[in-house]
Protein backbone atom coordinates (compact mmCIF):
# COMPACT_ATOMS: atom_id res chain seq x y z
CA UNK A 1 0.00 0.00 0.00
CA UNK A 2 1.39 3.74 -0.67
CA UNK A 3 1.15 6.09 1.76
CA UNK A 4 2.10 9.73 0.99
CA UNK A 5 5.39 11.14 2.02
CA UNK A 6 4.73 14.13 4.04
CA UNK A 7 6.23 17.79 2.25
CA UNK A 8 6.52 21.27 2.61
CA UNK A 9 3.10 21.72 1.45
CA UNK A 10 1.35 20.35 4.11
CA UNK A 11 2.82 22.93 6.67
CA UNK A 12 -0.01 25.38 8.06
CA UNK A 13 3.12 27.66 9.69
CA UNK A 14 2.44 26.71 13.63
CA UNK A 15 4.84 24.50 15.03
CA UNK A 16 3.02 22.38 17.33
CA UNK A 17 0.21 21.03 14.56
CA UNK A 18 3.09 20.75 11.93
CA UNK A 19 4.81 18.23 14.23
CA UNK A 20 1.34 16.62 15.33
CA UNK A 21 0.72 16.15 11.09
CA UNK A 22 4.20 14.59 10.77
CA UNK A 23 3.93 12.35 13.70
CA UNK A 24 0.42 10.90 12.40
CA UNK A 25 1.98 10.73 8.58
CA UNK A 26 5.04 8.52 10.54
CA UNK A 27 2.30 6.35 12.43
CA UNK A 28 0.51 5.54 8.94
CA UNK A 29 4.04 5.05 7.85
CA UNK A 30 4.98 2.34 9.92
CA UNK A 31 1.50 0.73 9.91
CA UNK A 32 1.75 -0.02 5.81
CA UNK A 33 4.56 -1.82 6.57
CA UNK A 34 2.96 -4.04 9.21
CA UNK A 35 1.88 -7.03 6.81
CA UNK A 36 5.52 -7.69 6.88
CA UNK A 37 5.27 -9.00 10.25
CA UNK A 38 2.61 -11.80 9.43
CA UNK A 39 3.60 -13.72 13.01
CA UNK A 40 2.60 -10.45 15.11
CA UNK A 41 0.10 -9.00 11.94
CA UNK A 42 -2.73 -9.18 14.15
CA UNK A 43 -1.33 -7.66 17.34
CA UNK A 44 0.62 -4.75 15.81
CA UNK A 45 -2.24 -4.13 13.72
CA UNK A 46 -4.48 -3.31 17.06
CA UNK A 47 -1.48 -1.82 18.85
CA UNK A 48 -1.28 0.18 15.67
CA UNK A 49 -4.73 1.33 15.15
CA UNK A 50 -5.41 2.20 18.90
CA UNK A 51 -1.85 4.17 18.65
CA UNK A 52 -3.36 6.02 16.24
CA UNK A 53 -6.52 6.99 17.41
CA UNK A 54 -5.47 8.17 20.54
CA UNK A 55 -2.77 10.32 18.63
CA UNK A 56 -5.82 11.79 16.44
CA UNK A 57 -8.06 13.11 19.25
CA UNK A 58 -4.89 14.35 20.96
CA UNK A 59 -3.83 16.30 17.83
CA UNK A 60 -7.71 17.55 17.55
CA UNK A 61 -8.05 18.54 21.05
CA UNK A 62 -5.10 20.54 20.78
CA UNK A 63 -5.96 22.18 17.22
CA UNK A 64 -9.22 23.35 18.93
CA UNK A 65 -7.37 25.29 21.94
CA UNK A 66 -5.27 26.65 19.13
CA UNK A 67 -8.26 27.92 17.09
CA UNK A 68 -9.94 29.05 20.11
CA UNK A 69 -6.82 30.83 20.92
CA UNK A 70 -6.86 32.80 18.17
CA UNK A 71 -10.48 33.39 17.63
CA UNK A 72 -10.69 31.22 14.56
CA UNK A 73 -14.41 32.23 12.84
CA UNK A 74 -14.81 28.84 11.01
CA UNK A 75 -13.67 26.92 14.83
CA UNK A 76 -17.10 25.52 15.27
CA UNK A 77 -17.39 24.37 11.25
CA UNK A 78 -13.82 22.73 11.41
CA UNK A 79 -14.50 21.28 15.08
CA UNK A 80 -17.61 19.25 13.30
CA UNK A 81 -15.13 17.96 11.04
CA UNK A 82 -12.97 16.48 14.26
CA UNK A 83 -16.19 15.24 15.96
CA UNK A 84 -17.62 13.60 12.83
CA UNK A 85 -14.42 11.47 12.33
CA UNK A 86 -14.28 10.71 16.02
CA UNK A 87 -17.77 9.62 16.37
CA UNK A 88 -18.68 8.04 12.95
CA UNK A 89 -16.01 7.31 10.85
CA UNK A 90 -13.81 5.81 12.99
CA UNK A 91 -16.11 3.53 14.90
CA UNK A 92 -16.95 2.45 11.73
CA UNK A 93 -13.74 1.60 10.11
CA UNK A 94 -12.70 -0.13 13.58
CA UNK A 95 -16.05 -2.04 13.39
CA UNK A 96 -15.00 -3.19 9.85
CA UNK A 97 -11.48 -3.91 11.20
CA UNK A 98 -12.76 -6.22 14.29
CA UNK A 99 -15.44 -8.30 12.16
CA UNK A 100 -12.85 -9.28 9.23
CA UNK A 101 -10.56 -10.17 12.30
CA UNK A 102 -7.92 -7.61 10.87
CA UNK A 103 -7.82 -8.75 7.19
CA UNK A 104 -5.12 -7.21 5.39
CA UNK A 105 -7.94 -5.82 3.05
CA UNK A 106 -9.61 -4.08 6.23
CA UNK A 107 -6.50 -2.29 7.83
CA UNK A 108 -5.82 -1.42 4.39
CA UNK A 109 -8.75 0.14 4.07
CA UNK A 110 -9.10 1.89 7.56
CA UNK A 111 -5.69 3.12 6.69
CA UNK A 112 -6.99 4.66 3.08
CA UNK A 113 -9.50 6.79 4.68
CA UNK A 114 -7.86 8.06 7.13
CA UNK A 115 -4.73 8.64 5.04
CA UNK A 116 -7.05 10.37 2.29
CA UNK A 117 -8.86 12.39 5.10
CA UNK A 118 -5.92 13.96 6.80
CA UNK A 119 -4.53 14.99 3.72
CA UNK A 120 -7.64 16.73 2.55
CA UNK A 121 -8.25 18.11 6.04
CA UNK A 122 -4.54 19.42 6.12
CA UNK A 123 -4.86 20.66 2.66
CA UNK A 124 -7.87 22.36 2.54
CA UNK A 125 -9.50 23.19 6.51
CA UNK A 126 -6.09 23.61 8.37
CA UNK A 127 -4.35 25.63 6.06
CA UNK A 128 -6.97 27.89 5.88
CA UNK A 129 -6.49 28.49 9.53
CA UNK A 130 -3.11 30.84 9.11
CA UNK A 131 -3.89 32.04 5.57
CA UNK A 132 -1.99 29.56 4.17
CA UNK A 133 -4.99 28.67 1.89
CA UNK A 134 -8.58 29.88 0.84
CA UNK A 135 -11.36 29.58 3.75
CA UNK A 136 -13.07 26.73 2.09
CA UNK A 137 -16.68 26.29 1.16
CA UNK A 138 -17.73 23.37 2.91
CA UNK A 139 -21.06 23.91 4.39
CA UNK A 140 -23.90 21.88 5.58
CA UNK A 141 -27.67 21.94 6.74
CA UNK A 142 -27.95 21.92 10.83
CA UNK A 143 -26.85 18.98 12.23
CA UNK A 144 -29.96 17.37 13.22
CA UNK A 145 -31.10 17.67 9.77
CA UNK A 146 -28.10 15.75 8.47
CA UNK A 147 -28.84 13.13 10.82
CA UNK A 148 -32.28 12.75 10.10
CA UNK A 149 -31.64 12.48 6.58
CA UNK A 150 -28.98 9.91 7.36
CA UNK A 151 -31.59 7.66 9.23
CA UNK A 152 -34.10 8.31 6.36
CA UNK A 153 -31.29 6.83 4.10
CA UNK A 154 -30.24 3.84 5.96
CA UNK A 155 -34.31 2.96 5.84
CA UNK A 156 -34.57 3.83 2.46
CA UNK A 157 -31.11 1.18 1.98
CA UNK A 158 -32.74 -0.97 3.77
CA UNK A 159 -36.18 -0.95 2.05
CA UNK A 160 -34.35 -0.97 -1.71
CA UNK A 161 -31.35 -3.48 -0.53
CA UNK A 162 -32.89 -5.38 2.39
CA UNK A 163 -29.23 -4.45 3.79
CA UNK A 164 -28.81 -2.97 6.89
CA UNK A 165 -26.80 0.46 7.16
CA UNK A 166 -24.66 2.52 9.06
CA UNK A 167 -23.66 6.25 9.14
CA UNK A 168 -19.67 6.34 8.43
CA UNK A 169 -19.35 10.58 7.50
CA UNK A 170 -21.97 13.15 7.38
CA UNK A 171 -19.04 14.78 5.81
CA UNK A 172 -18.22 13.09 2.74
CA UNK A 173 -15.29 14.65 0.90
CA UNK A 174 -14.36 11.89 -1.54
CA UNK A 175 -11.99 10.10 0.49
CA UNK A 176 -10.82 6.25 -0.63
CA UNK A 177 -13.41 6.50 -3.15
CA UNK A 178 -11.51 4.66 -6.13
CA UNK A 179 -13.83 1.62 -6.17
CA UNK A 180 -17.30 3.45 -6.07
CA UNK A 181 -19.49 4.11 -9.51
CA UNK A 182 -21.14 7.14 -9.48
CA UNK A 183 -24.42 8.82 -10.74
CA UNK A 184 -24.95 12.37 -11.19
CA UNK A 185 -29.04 13.14 -11.16
CA UNK A 186 -29.85 16.52 -12.08
CA UNK A 187 -33.85 17.80 -11.30
CA UNK A 188 -35.69 20.98 -11.98
CA UNK A 189 -38.68 21.94 -9.66
CA UNK A 190 -41.39 23.42 -12.07
CA UNK A 191 -40.36 26.95 -10.17
CA UNK A 192 -36.59 26.53 -11.75
CA UNK A 193 -34.84 25.56 -8.75
CA UNK A 194 -31.65 23.13 -9.63
CA UNK A 195 -31.67 19.80 -7.32
CA UNK A 196 -28.35 17.68 -8.05
CA UNK A 197 -27.99 14.23 -6.18
CA UNK A 198 -24.69 11.97 -6.59
CA UNK A 199 -24.87 8.19 -5.26
CA UNK A 200 -21.95 6.17 -5.51
CA UNK A 201 -21.90 2.55 -4.59
CA UNK A 202 -18.98 0.38 -4.32
CA UNK A 203 -17.82 -2.20 -7.34
CA UNK A 204 -18.97 -5.15 -4.16
CA UNK A 205 -21.81 -3.71 -3.24
CA UNK A 206 -23.41 -3.35 -6.24
CA UNK A 207 -22.70 -6.82 -7.18
CA UNK A 208 -24.01 -7.99 -4.10
CA UNK A 209 -27.35 -6.14 -4.54
CA UNK A 210 -27.33 -7.07 -8.40
CA UNK A 211 -27.13 -10.80 -8.09
CA UNK A 212 -29.47 -11.03 -5.00
CA UNK A 213 -32.17 -9.13 -7.65
CA UNK A 214 -31.19 -11.89 -10.45
CA UNK A 215 -30.84 -15.16 -7.94
CA UNK A 216 -27.54 -15.67 -9.33
CA UNK A 217 -23.89 -14.86 -8.60
CA UNK A 218 -22.27 -12.24 -10.32
CA UNK A 219 -18.43 -11.81 -9.79
CA UNK A 220 -17.99 -8.80 -12.17
CA UNK A 221 -19.45 -5.60 -12.94
CA UNK A 222 -21.18 -5.70 -16.28
CA UNK A 223 -23.58 -3.54 -18.57
CA UNK A 224 -26.68 -5.30 -16.51
CA UNK A 225 -25.11 -4.73 -13.37
CA UNK A 226 -23.70 -1.24 -13.90
CA UNK A 227 -27.42 -0.63 -14.89
CA UNK A 228 -28.79 -0.83 -12.06
CA UNK A 229 -26.39 2.23 -10.36
CA UNK A 230 -29.35 4.79 -12.06
CA UNK A 231 -31.98 2.54 -10.94
CA UNK A 232 -31.01 2.26 -7.65
CA UNK A 233 -29.95 6.34 -7.60
CA UNK A 234 -33.36 7.09 -8.50
CA UNK A 235 -35.18 4.83 -5.99
CA UNK A 236 -33.33 6.10 -3.34
CA UNK A 237 -34.63 10.45 -4.79
CA UNK A 238 -37.46 9.25 -4.59
CA UNK A 239 -38.10 7.61 -1.36
CA UNK A 240 -36.42 10.72 0.03
CA UNK A 241 -38.49 13.51 -1.63
CA UNK A 242 -41.73 11.80 0.40
CA UNK A 243 -39.91 12.93 3.48
CA UNK A 244 -37.94 16.21 2.65
CA UNK A 245 -39.92 19.36 0.29
CA UNK A 246 -36.38 20.61 -1.19
CA UNK A 247 -35.40 16.92 -2.37
CA UNK A 248 -38.46 16.72 -4.07
CA UNK A 249 -37.15 16.85 -8.13
CA UNK A 250 -40.03 17.19 -10.04
CA UNK A 251 -38.06 16.44 -12.84
CA UNK A 252 -35.51 14.26 -14.13
CA UNK A 253 -33.56 16.59 -16.39
CA UNK A 254 -30.12 14.48 -16.86
CA UNK A 255 -29.05 11.39 -15.98
CA UNK A 256 -25.40 10.31 -16.27
CA UNK A 257 -22.78 7.62 -14.91
CA UNK A 258 -19.34 9.99 -13.85
CA UNK A 259 -15.85 8.83 -12.83
CA UNK A 260 -14.32 9.17 -9.16
CA UNK A 261 -11.92 12.29 -10.57
CA UNK A 262 -15.44 14.18 -11.71
CA UNK A 263 -17.02 13.55 -8.21
CA UNK A 264 -13.89 14.89 -6.67
CA UNK A 265 -14.22 18.02 -8.67
CA UNK A 266 -17.79 18.19 -8.00
CA UNK A 267 -17.27 18.29 -4.44
CA UNK A 268 -14.54 20.10 -4.46
CA UNK A 269 -16.11 23.49 -6.48
CA UNK A 270 -19.50 23.36 -5.12
CA UNK A 271 -19.55 21.05 -1.72
CA UNK A 272 -22.52 19.69 -1.27
CA UNK A 273 -25.01 20.87 1.91
CA UNK A 274 -25.76 17.12 2.04
CA UNK A 275 -23.05 14.65 2.26
CA UNK A 276 -23.50 10.90 3.67
CA UNK A 277 -21.06 8.32 3.21
CA UNK A 278 -22.55 4.50 4.63
CA UNK A 279 -21.45 1.08 5.52
CA UNK A 280 -23.59 -1.71 4.48
CA UNK A 281 -22.61 -5.37 5.38
CA UNK A 282 -21.67 -5.60 1.58
CA UNK A 283 -19.38 -2.24 0.90
CA UNK A 284 -20.53 1.69 1.25
CA UNK A 285 -22.59 3.81 -0.64
CA UNK A 286 -22.47 7.67 -0.76
CA UNK A 287 -25.55 10.50 -0.97
CA UNK A 288 -24.93 13.70 -1.82
CA UNK A 289 -27.52 16.59 -2.51
CA UNK A 290 -26.68 19.82 -4.01
CA UNK A 291 -29.80 22.01 -3.49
Amino acid sequence: MTVLEWNDRLDIGVEPLDQAHKKLFSIMRRMAKLNENPDNYKLLCQEGIKYFKNYTLQHFSEEENYMQSIHYDRYEMHKRLHDNLRDKTLPVLEKEVLQTDYSVESVQHFMGVCMAWLTQHIMSEDRAITGKAPQPRLTSRPKDETAAIAQSVIRIIKTILGMDAETASEHYNGENSQTMIFCRLTYESEQGRSVRAYVGLEDRLILTAVSEMMGMRLHKLDKISLAAVPQLSRSIMKNLSQQFSYADPCHLKKENMISYEIMLKALESNYPAISLLFRTQAGYLAFCLQI
